[in-house]
């Protein structure tokens, strides 16, 4: 099993791995790494659902190919919005900006996904009320495999979870792709096993205070500490490589969330799509 690594050279995005792989199918499994960096801010909408405005968090912060990308993108936005308005509609949105070898030194950069909506924290939302970390798998812990599990989950009307599915890991590793498979598994047995003990303050005001369950999803990132000592993570506006896993997603999701990117999240939220508003035309093909 190799580590991605990510190097900013000269202004492009330059990818490597350390070592070689130990056989082919390790090789070819090494180039679906991608580099990536989430971006956010906020997102306004016109009545008609064109664009009205955004504003992209510390842009200052973003390499300027990034800023150039995510302008392109957002200005080809078209939005169906739930229902009739005179207000503009205002919401956060996170970006996944992606950077992708082509050959050569060259790289494609793009907007790969995106999510909409404030991360649960109103008397309309869904939040955490007790979410206990998942415990790390040993087996990871033994190969060195880390990454991040996305979960979507059916909240019942008492806040607990009626049903879970790990709808897709990313790893920061790559390897044959067997052994890929495994570490997944182990991520994403790890993170459900934890989830079906949360439990979630559900909405109590507003128009889906009613419903008879709700849908989030919520990233789950697990992080080697060796040593006892946090990793360093990517700063804002840094480039981060690892390998996308496939994605499985449940029937039961609601047109909000399928319509995002699992990815587009940041861990530690719960995110329930924004009902408001959907891409006419998702970013990534989500």
């Amino acid at each position: 099993m190799k580590r991605a690594h990510i190097v900013w050279l000269c202004g492009w995005l330059l990818a490597s791995a350390v070592g070689t792989a130990a056989a082919a199918t390790a090789e070819q499994v090494r180039k679906t790494a991608e580099a990536s960096m989430l971006v956010t801010g906020t997102v306004e909408v016109n009545p008609d659902g064109s664009l009205h405005g955004y504003a992209l968090d510390k842009p200052e912060k973003l390499p300027p190919v990034v800023v150039d990308v995510v302008n392109k993108t957002i200005h080809a936005w078209e939005f169906k919005l739930s229902g009739p308005t005179t207000d503009v509609v205002k919401t956060k949105m996170s970006l996944r900006v992606v950077a992708k070898p082509l050959g050569d030194g060259q790289f494609s950069v793009a907007v790969q996904g995106s999510s909409f909506g404030e991360p649960g924290a109103h008397s309309n939302q869904v939040s955490s009320k007790d979410r206990g970390r998942p415990i790390y798998p040993q087996q990871a812990i033994s190969a060195r495999v880390s990454g991040t599990a996305y979960l979507v989950l059916r909240i019942g009307r008492d806040g607990t979870v009626q049903e879970a599915i790990a709808e897709q890991v990313n790893l920061d590793q790559y390897d044959r792709e067997a052994a890929m498979e495994r570490y997944r598994k182990w991520l994403a047995d790890a993170s459900l096993q934890a989830a079906r003990h949360w439990t979630f303050n559900v909405p109590t005001t507003g128009a889906e205070a009613n419903d008879p369950y709700w849908v989030v999803r919520v990233p789950v990132n697990f992080e080697l500490r060796p040593g006892g000592v946090m990793p360093q993570k990517p700063s804002y506006g840094q480039w981060e490589a690892y390998i996308p896993g496939p994605r499985q997603t449940p029937t039961w999701i609601g047109k909000a969330l399928a319509s995002e990117s699992p990815d587009a999240m940041a861990d530690g939220d719960v995110g329930s799509g924004d009902p408001r508003l959907q891409l006419i035309k998702p970013v990534g093909g989500a």
